[in-house]
């Protein structure tokens, strides 16, 4: 597990920079720059949205990772002990982006 840190407010997830879901998934299977990644685990928070069916916050998520190219990935699993999510006030899970992608390029 990868300890998780997100500071997209606007997540239905998010709940004291914790994620409320015990898995993501990270996306960027041709990115070289951590902008070029995603969380496509990512749902809007909405005026009148339901909040998390889980609504306990967890530090500790399991990450699927399709940022084939990150140091990090391995086997589709994302060995990093610690990863921050960026994206603030994000309106789609492409205004996300794994902040500790690093690309193998380096």
């Amino acid at each position: 597990m990868t300890r998780l840190d997100c500071t997209v407010g606007s997540c239905l997830y998010n709940k004291e920079q914790c994620c409320c879901k015990d898995n993501i998934e990270v996306a960027g299977d041709h990115a070289k720059h951590s902008r070029e990644t995603c969380c496509e685990s990512f749902r809007e928070r909405t005026i009148g949205a339901a909040q998390s069916g889980v609504e306990i916050p967890t530090k500790n998520t399991e990450v699927v990772c399709k940022a084939c190219d990150c140091t990090f990935n391995e086997d589709c699993r994302c060995t990093a002990k610690h990863i921050g999510i960026a994206g603030g006030a994000a309106c789609n899970c492409k205004d996300t982006e794994c902040a500790t992608f690093r690309c193998r390029c380096e």
